[in-house]
């Protein structure tokens, strides 16, 4: 498993990092939804912000193209090891706000109504406590957090995955995925 989880480090510069962070704090988050397109606490206890908003602002436009640029030359990259890989473009890009107590139980991305390909977690700050990112059944690894680093795996059945309950603070991350 370990072989198909791939990291990437210092995906922005700091000032950029930090100015994303500025604006994530002016916007609104909405109850998570799961794969069914339900709000369920006790399967996914976040909120998120979809960067998808086109009719918003155009900051919010800014930030969707510009990071839908840096994740789909990280899948590339990724893709460079596995050349089977197909995809047509990035689903969704959206922010994740987990406050104390926030989870997002084991799972996996691909599914019948959202077949995806690869999967992405972009991590934003590490100023909290808990919120770990584990694959495996029964946790058999661990991600260790650190800012502006991008997470890239296959989105399939044989990654399932969980964001543990935040214990302190607050955590921020991106998901995405290559369909």
């Amino acid at each position: 498993m370990k072989n198909y989880i791939k990291i990437y480090d210092n995906v922005l510069n700091l000032k950029t990092l930090s100015n994303f962070l500025r604006f994530i704090n002016t916007v609104d988050f909405q109850d998570a939804r799961v794969g069914d397109g339900v709000v369920n606490k006790k399967i996914r206890n976040t909120t998120d912000y979809s960067l998808n908003q086109f009719n918003n602002s155009f900051t919010n436009v800014h930030w969707h193209n510009y990071l839908y640029f840096i994740f789909n030359n990280y899948f590339k990259e990724y893709a460079k090891d596995y050349k089977h890989l197909e995809w047509k473009g990035l689903e969704t890009i959206a922010v994740l706000k987990y406050d104390i107590n926030g989870f997002y139980k084991e799972h996996v991305d691909h599914f019948s109504s959202q077949p995806r390909t690869l999967s992405g977690i972009f991590l934003l700050n590490n100023d909290y406590e808990g919120g770990e990112l584990c694959f495996g059944l029964e946790d058999k690894l661990e991600v260790e957090i650190k800012p502006n680093r991008f997470i890239v795996w296959p989105s399939n059945f044989l990654f399932p995955h969980q964001v543990k309950p935040v214990c302190k603070g607050t955590r921020y991350s991106i998901v995405t995925w290559a369909i």
